[in-house]
């Protein structure tokens, strides 16, 4: 793999250069690069829009634009071999979701792109979901593993009413819940009564290993 191409594709996604991004990230692919490391990359190209935001070089649309792209990267990453698994190769079922009042979904999609490269099946709920709805997916999927992702501080008692509603059930002893994004903290964690919190993708995959049996 050329030297060049991880810093060149940081600076295309701070110049909001989307055929760029998108042909240095299937470039390094192609070299065998890891997922993970295109992720990071971008997420430092990210930094740049966030700077160049705050100095008003940049406007809202610049945050937009570089949602799109970075959205375009995942469904590059989304078509590469390593999600091609047959049944055989899976390792379990995990459900995902941002909690009610919550819409942000780029920590989710990280971390549903790295668990389905890591060999597990994801139900993915989306943004704003109830708590009937995380235990309805957890049911119908046989997941045993639910993790929840949550960027705002309004999202904590949905957690914790998600968590109350598998106790309910009686499902907590099957199915562990995890908690991950920037609002959640050991605290939360605690308050919600869920299982574990994740500082950041790899510790997500890591305690789902854990909650499967697979490590």
């Amino acid at each position: 793999m050329r030297v060049d191409l991880p810093e060149r594709l940081v600076k295309a996604m701070g110049d909001l250069d989307e055929d760029q991004v998108l042909e240095l990230a299937g470039s390094m692919l192609a070299s065998g690069a890891e997922p993970l490391e295109i992720i990071e990359l971008c997420r430092e190209g990210f930094k740049i829009v966030g700077d160049r935001y705050e100095r008003r070089e940049y406007f809202l649309s610049g945050l937009i634009i570089s949602d799109d792209i970075f959205g375009n990267v995942m469904g590059l990453l989304d078509r590469s071999q390593c999600f091609k698994l047959d049944d055989s190769q899976k390792l379990g079922k995990v459900v995902l979701g941002a909690p009610l009042g919550d819409v942000h979904d780029i920590g989710k999609e990280i971390v549903s792109m790295l668990l389905r490269c890591s060999g597990f099946e994801v139900v993915d709920l989306g943004v704003n979901v109830r708590p009937s709805e995380f235990l309805e997916g957890a049911v119908d999927s046989g997941a045993g593993v639910v993790g929840i992702s949550a960027l705002i501080t309004m999202a904590y008692e949905p957690l914790r009413e998600t968590v109350a509603a598998f106790e309910r059930e009686g499902l907590r002893q099957r199915v562990k819940i995890m908690l991950g994004g920037g609002a959640v903290s050991q605290r939360v964690c605690d308050y919600a009564g869920a299982d574990a919190w994740s500082r950041d993708a790899s510790d997500a995959v890591k305690f789902t290993r854990q909650f499967s049996g697979k490590e």
